[in-house]
């Protein structure tokens, strides 16, 4: 009995213990500040602003192959993040798509996604080269025939008012079968 007893007490302390250390210690924002903004996300400033963009897709042909649209970039949430939206369309379709865009202030890199009206998002992770002034966007997506891709856009900023980009999306991680492969520039509005 004496040593049910004796297990009973100390299951009691280590409940009595895990449980106390469980609960949620009380969040003080006088001890919590906002932390710096990353200057990283300086780099996104190019694309901030109306743009109005025209590509042509390298592997169709006829009503498919020539596009043009529409892009506006602007800052939210105090500069931390880059929200846009765009239009493109060719002959025969159209699509619409929005977009967010920051910095992981601990992963440190850029992150990115978009969302569009067929319901297809896109996500990834993006480097720049400051020297060549060139942003490589990967990304996986479901793409727009409704399968898995794996893609890349490049965009190099040839001058404040121009952006030239080409993008190529994969129907495979080792990016050995090309799906959608296409080159445009984009052109600030005045």
């Amino acid at each position: 009995m004496r040593c049910v007893n004796r297990l009973g007490l100390t299951a009691a302390v280590v409940a009595a213990w895990l449980v106390s250390g469980c609960a949620a210690s009380k969040v003080d924002f006088a001890n919590i500040k906002q932390p710096a903004r990353p200057a990283e996300l300086d780099a996104y400033d190019a694309f901030v602003g109306s743009w109005t963009w025209e590509a042509e897709m390298l592997n169709a042909e006829g009503p498919d192959k020539k596009w043009t649209g529409t892009a506006e970039w602007k800052w939210t949430l105090d500069k931390r993040c880059l929200r846009g939206m765009f239009q493109s369309q060719s002959q025969r379709t159209k699509f619409e798509a929005e977009g967010i865009w920051s910095w992981h202030p601990t992963e440190k890199q850029y992150i990115w996604g978009m969302f569009n009206n067929w319901g297809y998002p896109q996500r990834g992770v993006a480097k720049y080269d400051a020297a060549a002034k060139c942003w490589c966007m990967d990304y996986t997506s479901v793409g727009l025939d409704g399968t898995t891709s794996h893609g890349r856009y490049n965009m190099t900023v040839a001058d404040n008012n121009t952006l030239d980009w080409k993008m190529v999306e994969w129907a495979d991680a080792l990016h050995t079968v090309k799906k959608v492969e296409m080159t445009g520039k984009y052109t600030r509005k005045k």
